[in-house]
C-alpha cells in the first residue's frame, strides 16, 4: 500500500483509508468507495484530464459502466466534503462533460509503505465472545449437572 503526502500537510494513508493534517494532527476516515476514488485521482493526477468513466470502473469495477452521472456527482461531493473538513480544498475541479482535473499547484509524494507498518485490526471481539461462551457453558455444566458422590 502507498501513502501520499499532500502540499507537506496531509498524509493519505491507502490502507487505513485516513487523512492526517500535519499541522493539526485532525484525521479523517474515509469510506471504502471514497478512498478509492482519491486513490485513482492521486494516481492520476499527471493526467491533463481523469475522465468519468475511468474514475467509475476504478470505483466499481465492470459495474461501473452502470453507474449514472449523479452516483459520480455524489461520490466527487462526498469527496470534497471530507477533504474541506480536514482543510484540503481543491485537490480537484469538475470540468463539465470531461471529467476531473487535479489542481496544478498541489504537490503530492509517494511512498511506498513496508508491509510491516500496514495496520491490520485486531479480531480480539471474536476471542471475547468465545471467553464468554466458555464461561457460560462451565456455568452451565456446574449447576446443571447432579452431583453424583
Amino acid at each position: 500500500m502507498r501513502q501520499h503526502k499532500i502540499n507537506n500537510q496531509f498524509i493519505y494513508n491507502e490502507s487505513l483509508r485516513e487523512i492526517t493534517s500535519l499541522r493539526s494532527n485532525a484525521v479523517i476516515k474515509m469510506t471504502f468507495m471514497r478512498a478509492r476514488c482519491l486513490s485513482y485521482l492521486i494516481e492520476n493526477a499527471h493526467q491533463e484530464l481523469i475522465t468519468r468513466e475511468g474514475v467509475a470502473y476504478a470505483v466499481w469495477g465492470e459495474r461501473g459502466k452502470f453507474i449514472s452521472d449523479a452516483n459520480l456527482t455524489q461520490l466527487f461531493y462526498l469527496l470534497r466534503r471530507d477533504l474541506k473538513k480536514i482543510g484540503l480544498q481543491e485537490l480537484f475541479m469538475t470540468l463539465p462533460r470531461q471529467g476531473i482535473k487535479i489542481n496544478e499547484n498541489i504537490i503530492i509524494d509517494t511512498s511506498d509503505l513496508p508491509q510491516s507498518s500496514i495496520c491490520k485490526k485486531p479480531h480480539w471481539h471474536k476471542n471475547i465472545i468465545a471467553v464468554i461462551i466458555s464461561i457460560l457453558l462451565a456455568m452451565l455444566a456446574v449447576f446443571y449437572l447432579p452431583i453424583r458422590l
